[in-house]
């Protein structure tokens, strides 16, 4: 009767979780109205509804939590897990007892404190929380657990078909670290469980950074997981997007943990721009091991099952992978991506040559120059090349920050497109770039970020503390740069075309003419590069806190799969 009810429970507050992501979620939403004095006339009466929502959904939760406590007493490990659950729950009520950030009634400051007062609930860590105690009872309890467990989910004939088993999938790259390898196991049955109702054998990981030395290094990471379902073997494998943290548990010393952080962003920017977006190929050392990994895993799969099902799953970064090992390797039986970053054709001529003639590759280069989401790049490669992509969906929010990625030369992605977004919704964010800089000048932007990487490649092996100092003395000796460039026609242009677009994306909520005015003042007098930086600019000190983290929420799994195709 114990784990009938806690089973009950559960299911019941991994309800009210995804509940309360989903607020989180309108609650972005409704970011853009904040930006428009009219508009935002709106948010009144939306803000007591959504504390209103709030308030309900913390109510059942604690109490769902209190009832969950009394059955614990017997079982250590349930004991363990949600008591932690509990403990995330007195946390965010005393965040929320405590002085509020932002203490004016304001429309706009009622909507922030209530995304803060969301964002300290813990959400995704709570749910893997709730998720491991199932598994644990799925494992230990499974003639009840099968009797009484009931998803909220409609079954799928194969795992790969459900939208949310992949999501949950890649999700699991950015919370490994609340998973010991047994853990891992059980959260991988439970998840196939789930989303299809029947039972797996034999799960079996490969983790990227325990099988490749260099992979930590640089950055790159990924996991695999081979299991048998219905007779049918299938591998998994999930490359990791451009994401680091600050929260290890495992690492007490803030320092240490901000020097991890620092680090593994750092590799992960350096592959994003010099590889993936200027296609240097001498600094893809992420690309290299992704193929050293899905061969690795590829091959020792093949030896258990020849005849396993391999898929490939990326966010962002990750999505890179999977469509860029499809065309290099073909490793994939059929893959799926959220929110991906492009595919560079400069890293597939130079590892894969012989993949087209010279003639189609001069036809790429040129289509991929300037109209780099055309359509007929995808239809040529597959008629010159025989290869067929359509095993690969891509699924975008429309105005997503890496469809950014694809206003450079050569970027292009495979596979199918499907675009997400939120039903009679305005998002002010401009993702088409090309709409604002020429070629000379997108050329200029690139390779500004393509000097920066090498100027911190004299520092990148040490510790995130002089990195970051580096990157302060590269912005400033750029500055300096512009200073002295303002006054050239060609300089005037540039800076004016993407302060306006950083203005009309609403990331800066100077305009454009004010923007200028007050550069052009700033120069007249002499004032230091850094005074300038330290806010006395009145571009710099017009950033759009609210927008710039909507539009990161947005990208993230985390909110990303809360959208619908258009």
């Amino acid at each position: 009767m114990e784990t009938e009810q806690m089973i009950i429970y559960l299911t019941r507050l991994e309800t009210v979780l995804d509940d309360l992501g989903k607020l989180l979620f309108k609650a972005h939403l409704k970011v853009p109205l904040t930006l428009d004095r009219e508009q935002s006339q709106e948010l009144l009466r939306q803000n007591n509804r959504f504390e209103f929502r709030y308030q309900q959904l913390r109510n059942q939760k604690t109490k769902l939590l209190k009832q969950l406590l009394k059955l614990t007493s017997g079982d250590i490990y349930l004991r363990q897990k949600i008591g932690q659950l509990n403990e995330l729950n007195q946390q965010s009520q005393a965040a929320l007892v405590a002085a509020p950030e932002y203490n004016r009634q304001r429309k706009i400051n009622r909507l922030r404190q209530l995304i803060l007062n969301l964002q300290g609930e813990k959400i995704e860590t709570s749910i893997v929380l709730c998720d491991q105690v199932l598994a644990y009872l799925y494992e230990t309890e499974k003639t009840a657990f099968i009797a009484h467990y009931r998803p909220n989910v409609a079954p799928v004939a194969v795992p790969f078909l459900s939208r949310d088993f992949k999501m949950a999938m890649m999700m699991l790259n950015y919370m490994d670290i609340m998973f010991t390898p047994v853990e891992l196991q059980r959260h991988i049955r439970l998840l196939v469980y789930r989303y299809t109702q029947e039972s797996v054998d034999n799960v079996l990981i490969y983790d990227a950074r325990t099988i490749l030395p260099n992979a930590e290094k640089t950055g790159f990471s990924a996991v695999a997981y081979y299991f048998t379902f219905k007779q049918q073997s299938m591998t998994f494998i999930s490359y990791k997007g451009t994401e680091g943290t600050m929260d290890d548990p495992r690492i007490k010393s803030f320092r240490q943990r901000l020097d991890n952080y620092v680090r593994e962003s750092y590799q992960d920017w350096k592959y994003n721009i010099d590889a993936m977006l200027i296609g240097h190929t001498d600094n893809d050392e992420q690309l290299q091991l992704a193929r050293r990994f899905t061969r690795y895993v590829v091959r020792h799969v093949k030896k258990i099952e020849a005849t396993t099902r391999i898929y490939g799953l990326g966010h962002s970064l990750g999505g890179h992978f999977v469509q860029t090992l499809q065309l290099l390797d073909q490793p994939f039986n059929a893959g799926y991506t959220l929110n991906a970053a492009p595919v560079q054709l400069k890293q597939i001529k130079h590892y894969r040559p012989d993949l087209c003639d010279d003639a189609t590759w001069q036809v790429l280069f040129e289509l991929t120059k300037q109209n780099t989401q055309d359509k007929k790049i995808e239809q040529l490669l597959q008629v010159k090349t025989g290869l067929h992509y359509a095993e690969i969906n891509n699924e975008w929010f429309i105005k997503d920050l890496t469809r950014i990625y694809f206003g450079f030369p050569y970027t292009f992605y495979i596979g199918t497109a499907n675009y997400l977004n939120a039903r009679n919704w305005t998002y002010p964010f401009v993702a088409d770039i090309r709409e604002y800089l020429k070629d000379d000048e997108m050329q200029a932007y690139s390779q500004f970020w393509g000097n920066l990487i090498h100027y911190l490649k004299r520092v990148e092996n040490r510790n995130g503390t002089i990195i970051l100092a580096s990157l302060v003395t590269y912005g400033l000796q750029a500055l300096q740069e512009v200073y002295g460039a303002i006054k050239t026609p060609e300089a005037k242009r540039l800076f004016s075309a993407y302060a306006r677009y950083l203005s009309d994306a609403k990331i800066f909520k100077d305009t454009p003419v004010a923007v200028q005015e007050n550069f052009q003042r700033e120069l007249s007098r002499p004032q230091t590069a850094l005074r300038v930086l330290q806010g006395e600019w009145p571009f710099l000190s017009s950033v759009n806190n609210e927008m710039v983290e909507t539009v990161i929420y947005f990208h993230t799994i985390e909110g990303a799969r809360y959208f619908k195709s258009v």
